[in-house]
């Protein structure tokens, strides 16, 4: 296999939903077609993803031979617009090589503390 297979260029499906985290964070995870190889393909969309503004963490699940692989990005919501997050890997040699599938959006936060009656 090579860097050559056809993207996804498809609809990019969007997702969104709020869970009781330790901290409070929000996780975007990107499911991405084109990517072949560990060292060239994952290092170059993590160094991309990781230079986008509100960007603070990239995490790539990726296993040889597997149509979709996976990013796990942390950003600031205040700073960063999920939907904004394809864009970056489709851009990517002109939108040659990489294809986002879904973008699934997690908002991490604290239960909120039992009042007091």
């Amino acid at each position: 296999m090579n860097c050559r297979v056809a993207p996804y260029q498809g609809e990019i499906l969007f997702s969104e939903s709020a869970k009781v985290g330790a901290i409070e964070k929000t996780i975007a995870q990107l499911e991405i077609t084109g990517m072949m190889c560990e060292v060239g393909c994952v290092a170059k969309v993590k160094k991309e993803l990781l230079a986008h503004a509100g960007v603070s963490n990239v995490k790539i699940d990726f296993k040889k031979g597997r149509e979709f692989n996976f990013a796990s990005i942390e950003y600031d919501p205040l700073n960063c617009d999920a939907r904004s997050l394809p864009s970056v890997v489709n851009a990517i040699a002109d939108g040659k090589l990489y294809g986002v599938k879904s973008v699934e959006v997690t908002h991490f936060a604290p239960a909120a503390a039992p009042t007091l009656e």
